[in-house]
């Protein structure tokens, strides 16, 4: 079983519990060990199987017991029995940001609501409106949530379908028949939202391969079988299918199946043009039906005039005229990062220490890092106010005077609040090495008075990049509303950065305002924002966003030295 699987299905018990009214601080404890299972990078079946699932942090004796239940079975007795007490599509109502366990209970109690339709019927004759702890903005939010859920339905975030994906990639890859493999589709093109997943495979043996395939323990249910095309289940109701052909025909296959639609559309009459036909059999010319190209992507492209063109521009947006033109950017990679300027620790609501972090940091590449736990507005998340701030600085400091290798600069997330101020003094900010300005409440103030407030946030001198800009959570709240060419143009002039924030649960900003964004000129970070030693990892998602932007590395700020940056940004020293 993957990792999300056992996290989900612990997440799925802790919300039961509190819905059927049980122990509020037994259901905090399986949710948090449920997050933690999830996002961990190391497979968890081994540790179960080996008969130390205490070893895992936060799992003591009952919760050890469920997850050899689960490994055994594909569920636990105490989950069957919860699922018995509550109606069957209770969970469902989980999905609705706002809608925590405790609403749900009264949904239910009050209303004999178990269901998203049984939601919308109370919805429409405004029951909710009169229901204690709701009222007319809970209903009007509700209601919004049923849209965006229906704006997004059958789609899932980028990471949660590569926390998914990956197994089966690497399983494919192990095959001793299987010369290639690939992801291709959305997931291949980094979109932040993705469908199905489309695996490519590459073999000269597909039977074998599809044998393979519909034997394995990640495999739910299998839809459709055969020799070149195999349809299946994942965990999280993914739908996968695996194309499979023979290696030199890999590339065609490869490029048709990562699209876009409009991508492969300018592409059939680009070649069109030139008498040539292109499909996923390859390039081939009208004339004599013979196949010019179809081994390499590379190939693909040269046979209708064109340079190689990266997965992430391939949406119809221009890239075809961009690289017939020689404009094609050298779009940023890994390698061109040399820090991260947003990640929390122990001293908010972080899971390891600051030297723990620096020494993750320095293992993974990066030159320099910033230490930027919480404010004090922040109290769920243990933030610090000024006295706790004092001390933190002193302790970075301590650990970047012993640490060789990596510099350790020390910062803060400072709330911006309702009205733009910032909830810590602007001298004891000045004192920082870097200041994060981020949005953690009042997301629906109106689009006026949310342009106002990041403005004046931006304008406070006292900030130096603004974090998770649009402060969206992927698949479960969508962004703020703000005139973003304003919130540009107050960047701008003060000399404030914006935020790629690589964040599993962000990617914010989206490659749209990215895009607008630099073409304006202003800076942009790519941060990942991370909770733990492990958190570095997900700046691949940032770099998604920033390659589907056409980002380069010179319009990425922390692909420069530190000092580079820091001159970069806020007031004009002098």
């Amino acid at each position: 079983m993957d990792n999300v699987t056992y996290g989900q299905l612990l997440k799925d018990a802790a919300a039961l519990i509190e819905i059927t009214g049980g122990d509020p601080w037994r259901a905090r404890t399986y949710a948090r060990i449920g997050r933690d299972l999830a996002k961990r990078a190391e497979p968890i079946d081994p540790v179960v199987a080996s008969g130390n699932a205490r070893s895992l942090p936060g799992v003591g004796a009952s919760v050890e017991k469920h997850l050899v239940e689960l490994q055994e079975s594909g569920t636990f007795a105490l989950l069957e029995e919860l699922r018995a007490e509550a109606p069957a599509h209770i969970l469902d109502l989980t999905r609705i940001s706002g809608l925590g366990p405790k609403k749900i209970r009264a949904l239910w109690q009050e209303l004999g609501v178990g269901s998203i339709p049984e939601l919308e019927a109370v919805l429409a004759d405004g029951r909710i409106a009169e229901l204690k702890g709701f009222g007319g903005k809970s209903q009007d939010n509700i209601r919004a949530e049923l849209e965006r859920l229906a704006r997004t339905a059958g789609r899932r975030p980028l990471p949660a379908a590569l926390r998914v994906a990956g197994p089966v990639l690497d399983f494919l890859r192990s095959l001793p028949e299987v010369d290639r493999a690939e992801i291709a589709g959305s997931v291949r093109r980094g979109k932040d939202l993705v469908g199905d997943l489309d695996f490519v495979v590459a073999s000269d043996a597909p039977l074998a391969v599809t044998q393979a395939i519909v034997g394995h323990s990640l495999v739910r249910e299998v839809i459709a079988s055969g020799p070149t095309k195999t349809s299946f289940m994942l965990p999280g109701d993914l739908q996968a299918d695996v194309r499979i052909v023979e290696p030199e025909k890999f590339g065609a296959l490869l490029h048709h199946f990562t699209g876009s639609a409009d991508h492969n559309v300018a592409m059939r009459a680009r070649a069109k043009a030139q008498g040539l036909t292109i499909s996923e059999y390859g390039v081939a010319s009208v004339e004599t039906g013979e196949v010019v190209a179809c081994e390499t992507e590379t190939d693909i492209f040269a046979a209708v005039g064109l340079p190689f063109i990266e997965p992430e521009l391939r949406e119809g947006a221009g890239e075809l005229q961009a690289a017939e033109a020689g404009r094609l950017p050298q779009l940023v990679q890994r390698r061109d990062l040399r820090g991260d300027l947003h990640m929390h620790t122990v001293a908010s609501d972080g899971r390891n220490t600051i030297r723990e972090m620096a020494e993750a940091a320095r293992e993974f590449g990066h030159d320099y890092i910033c230490i930027t736990d919480h404010s004090k507005s922040q109290t769920v998340a243990n933030g610090l106010d000024e006295e706790r701030l004092r001390r933190h600085m002193a302790d970075i400091d301590a650990v970047n005077d012993d640490i060789d290798g990596i510099i350790v600069l020390k910062g803060i997330e400072v709330d911006i609040l309702r009205d733009g101020s910032l909830d810590l003094p602007g001298d004891l900010l000045d004192e920082l090495d870097f200041v994060v300005g981020s949005i953690h409440a009042s997301f629906r103030l109106d689009r006026g008075a949310m342009t106002e407030r990041l403005c004046k946030a931006i304008a406070s001198g006292h900030i130096h990049c603004v974090g998770h800009p649009t402060a969206r959570k992927l698949g479960t709240r969508d962004p703020i509303d703000f005139d973003f060419d304003a919130v540009v143009a107050a960047c701008l002039k003060h000399r404030v950065a914006l935020e790629l924030n690589a964040g599993a649960g962000r990617l914010d900003l989206h490659d749209i305002h990215a895009k607008r964004a630099a073409a304006a000129g202003v800076k942009l970070l790519i941060n990942t924002d991370s909770h733990s030693a492990g958190g570095f990892h997900q700046i691949f998602f940032g770099l998604c966003m920033a390659r589907r932007a056409w980002l380069t590395s010179d319009q990425i700020l922390n692909t420069r030295p530190w000092d580079e940056v820091r001159q970069a940004l806020g007031p004009v020293p002098g």
